[in-house]
């Protein structure tokens, strides 16, 4: 008698609770406000390549590059909110076109 499998694997798997909560927008688009400021090195850099090849989401990016920015707090203040993940990448962005990438 052939033994059939009725358990199947969801492709959507239901995500773990985190104690850091999603990324909030920053208000409304027309709200000036000062930018915030990130310094792009190496290891970060290697690290936002990395994840962009892995592509996760945004969350669990912004999760792992906040573990390094907190353990290197002169590379920026940890991500929080939209408009803190805009300055990142166009921080990011400019180290690109620095170092000729």
């Amino acid at each position: 008698m052939a033994h059939s499998n009725s358990h199947k694997t969801s492709i959507t798997k239901a995500h773990q609770s985190s104690s850091v909560s999603p990324l909030h927008r920053s208000g409304s688009t027309m709200m000036i406000r000062s930018s915030v400021e990130y310094q792009i090195d190496q290891r970060i850099y290697q690290l936002y390549e990395n994840l962009r090849a892995c592509n996760p989401s945004v969350l669990i990016m912004v999760n792992a590059l906040n573990v390094v920015i907190r353990q290197y707090p002169a590379l920026g203040p940890v991500i929080t909110t939209c408009s803190d993940l805009e300055c990142f990448i166009a921080a990011v962005t400019a180290y690109e076109e620095e170092a000729e990438l």
